[in-house]
């Protein structure tokens, strides 16, 4: 299955790899495994590295290396899916990050409760 990982999750793989889920911890480890990031959660990731709110400078690219994972860019038809959705979740990233699953019928990998209330298929 290809895994979608959010923001939180990606901090967390490079800060406390402990406080993701055991299933998530298992399929970091299945090499036959297949891991993306959305376009708008790369944007999310640095611009949040740059403000400094990681604690410490964790820059994108090794995490994209240890996990082999690729970004994958934000259809814009997207928009469609967005507006579809229940508004269980106000971030509009998060908005933007389940449609992107959706779209691409992707596994989301999330801590995030409310995200996990969407339509779709979740692994925490």
């Amino acid at each position: 299955m290809g895994l979608l990982i959010d923001t939180q999750s990606l901090v967390w793989l490079s800060t406390r790899p402990e406080k993701l889920g055991r299933n998530v911890q298992s399929a970091f480890d299945d090499p036959g495994e297949s891991f993306f990031v959305s376009a708008v959660t790369a944007f999310e990731y640095v611009d949040l590295n740059m403000r400094g709110r990681f604690g410490a400078d964790l820059p994108l690219d090794p995490v994209l290396s240890l996990l082999g994972a690729v970004v994958l860019p934000l259809p814009a038809e997207i928009w469609r899916l967005v507006e579809a959705l229940p508004t269980l979740h106000r971030d509009p990233v998060d908005r933007m990050f389940v449609a992107h699953a959706i779209h691409a019928d992707l596994t989301v990998i999330t801590a995030d409760r409310m995200i996990r209330e969407y339509p779709v298929r979740s692994l925490w």
